[in-house]
């Protein structure tokens, strides 16, 4: 029963990732007009889709709609991510059944087996949303700083600020940006600069990306030299990611026990031990 459960899901996949293949490509004005009109306050979702909102609470959804902020994910509503969750759910319910249907276990065991698949299967769509938080921030690091030294480099050449963020766009990839650009095509729209950038600070959530945003806002108000701000900026970030990884380099002795002391050491009880066990058996 093995063999015809592995070529359906093998033919399930195979179908998938055809019917993915045949969807057309948006054209880039398509793809940046819709990801502007989907970062609106509300989503506009039908009524069976709005139903899966019932999952969370409000405090739960407005939690919810923030990480989806911050992850990008920005024409994902509350209510499709609970659909999510609510189909990885049923598949590992699934995949339990089917597992329990072909080696016959225990009711006991069968039942937590696939109450553990389900649960798995739910968690699936919140941890992938974690991900994309964490890889969509670590890449905000990464690029802060050459973006910073562009921007008070070109300011300093005798640009504007928003010439300035434009021409360092590409010392930006990413999720800064991104999230840059849309910031510009609010501007172009006619919103103020400081309400867009602080808006993209709003769905990055990144501390030293606002610390930038608040220091350009307020350096405009004062009258002080943007160029200086921004380069003392971009050393404080340069300093954060050393320390970062400073830290991170701390916990690797930390993070090594557990592998050493599952594959280094047995080796090592083998290698010192194993040539006198022979030998006691041998004589013996």
């Amino acid at each position: 029963m093995i063999l015809p459960l592995v070529i359906t899901l093998l033919g399930g996949i195979a179908v998938f990732l055809f019917a993915i293949s045949l969807v057309p490509s948006k054209s880039p004005v398509a793809r940046a007009l819709e990801e502007l009109s989907s970062r609106g306050a509300s989503m506009r979702d039908p009524e069976s889709v709005r139903k899966f909102e019932a999952m969370f609470s409000k405090e739960r959804r407005g939690r919810l709609e923030r990480k989806l902020l911050e992850a990008g994910w920005y024409t994902v509503s509350p209510a499709r991510m609970g659909m999510r969750i609510a189909g990885g759910g049923g598949a590992g319910i699934c995949a339990g059944l089917a597992l329990v249907a072909v080696a016959h276990p225990r009711f006991a065991l069968g039942a937590a087996l696939v109450a553990l698949l389900g649960l798995a299967g739910a968690y699936l769509p919140l941890s992938s949303l974690d991900r994309a938080i964490e890889k969509r921030k670590k890449q905000v690091q990464r690029a802060l700083p050459d973006f910073l030294d562009m921007v008070a480099t070109t300011v300093q050449a005798g640009l504007s600020v928003n010439a300035a963020l434009a021409y360092a766009i590409d010392a930006a990839p990413g999720a800064l940006g991104e999230e840059i650009r849309s910031a510009l095509a609010e501007i172009r729209l006619g919103r103020a600069r400081a309400d867009a950038l602080k808006a993209a600070a709003d769905r990055l959530q990144h501390q030293q990306f606002s610390t930038t945003v608040t220091a350009i806002v307020q350096a405009e108000r004062l009258g002080t030299n943007i160029s200086k701000v921004l380069g003392e900026l971009a050393e404080d970030v340069r300093n954060h990611r050393i320390m970062l990884v400073e830290e991170h380099a701390a916990k690797l002795p930390v993070k090594m026990i557990f592998p050493l002391a599952s594959f280094l050491l047995p080796a090592l009880f083998v290698v010192i031990f194993g040539a006198l066990a022979a030998n006691y058996f041998s004589t013996h």
